[in-house]
């Protein structure tokens, strides 16, 4: 039997990235692998809607945040980090973990980023470097107003830059690096990519650049310096995941082809009808600004949310997540961006209703 992913990354595979991933592996000094990175960093570029350049790194989402923190800032610096859920308070543990000492600007979980707050803390903490953001929080699911947002900090602070955690936003929720004047876009490819585990990308602007030549912080293996020097050459400095890299590519065409505005309506049609579907089991949505990413589901509190997913998942074969930290076991997260068919979330709902319906009898 089949096994169904609801969870919000890894997401499914279309069946013809798998079927790259089954052919022989490339050398990755070679030109044939250099034809499949520039085509992955090409299409990228329509998928951020950005003219910048488009670093890839082998790391995990959490790589590439911290390669935001090494290559941008100096000991000393200050920023700001407005928390949406457990990924927010991630950039802060590690700016900490750098030594700095970060502006937290914290968010009750289930709600957007407060373009007032926001506003009040930019101008209370004067000379930011640097300003984090998450474009969607799949603890959560609530997406954020970065173009509102963005345009704030650049109002107010004009120097300081805008860094966004786009890992499960970007090719599912509608992004727009450059018109919304973002300065730094992190992701990775195992979300609404529709590719493995394994890739991480950043979309850096000029002004960054000029940050990462004045940054001071300790970096090797995320050095943006080093990984640039390498893109005419269309490879990496280090040994790619290179049946990850094909894979992205043959991804990424099949967005491409489909059109990113798309992929966006696709998305929120999804979502909306999951939202919907939810409801009608008598079950209530966890976020209040919610995200077409996944949907964030209220348990009844009588049910104990950690046997459910073991047991959806064991006897029905679909992986839908749970809740994260203090949410453990208290909600349920059902995703729908990426490769995620419609049968696949009526599986999933399915599974939910059956086990749901001694308690709503």
């Amino acid at each position: 039997m089949d096994h169904i992913l609801l969870t919000p990354g890894p997401t499914p595979l279309p069946p013809s990235v798998y079927k790259v991933m089954a052919e022989p592996l490339l050398h990755h000094r070679t030109s044939e692998f250099g034809a499949v990175f520039q085509r992955v960093i090409d299409d990228l570029k329509l998928v951020y809607r950005t003219k910048n350049e488009v670093l890839m790194m082998t790391a995990s989402g959490t790589g590439a945040m911290e390669s935001a923190v090494v290559n941008l800032l100096t000991p000393g610096d200050k920023t700001l980090v407005q928390e949406t859920g457990a990924f927010g308070e991630r950039f802060t543990k590690i700016l900490k973990a750098y030594g700095l000492s970060p502006v937290v600007v914290a968010e009750t979980w289930g709600h957007a980023a407060d373009l007032q707050k926001l506003r009040d803390a930019l101008k209370a903490n004067p000379g930011l470097k640097a300003v984090f953001f998450q474009h969607t929080d799949t603890s959560t699911g609530v997406v954020n107003d970065l173009k509102a947002l963005a345009a704030a900090v650049h109002e107010v602070q004009p120097d300081a830059l805008v860094v966004v955690d786009a890992i499960s936003g970007l090719a599912a929720e509608e992004l727009e690096t450059d018109l919304w004047n973002l300065d730094v876009v992190l992701t990775g490819s195992q979300k609404g990519l529709m590719a493995p585990p394994g890739l991480a990308f950043a979309a850096v602007n000029e002004r960054s650049w000029k940050a990462c030549d004045a940054a001071r912080l300790p970096r090797f293996h995320l050095d943006w310096r080093t990984i640039r020097k390498s893109l005419p050459k269309k490879e990496t400095p280090w040994t790619p995941a290179v049946t990850i890299v094909t894979a992205q590519a043959e991804s990424l065409r099949l967005i491409r082809e489909e059109g990113i505005e798309n992929v966006w309506k696709r998305t929120a049609e999804l979502a909306a009808y999951t939202r919907a579907e939810v409801q009608k089991l008598g079950l209530t949505l966890f976020a209040k600004d919610p995200a077409d990413i996944l949907t964030g589901v209220n348990l009844p509190p009588d049910v104990d949310g950690k046997k459910l997913i073991k047991d959806i998942r064991e006897q029905d074969h679909i992986s839908i997540a749970g809740g994260q930290l203090h949410l453990e076991g208290k909600i349920v997260r059902i995703a729908h961006m990426g490769y995620i068919k419609k049968a696949d979330v009526d599986a999933g709902l399915k599974a939910l209703a059956k086990r749901l319906a001694p308690t709503h009898a």
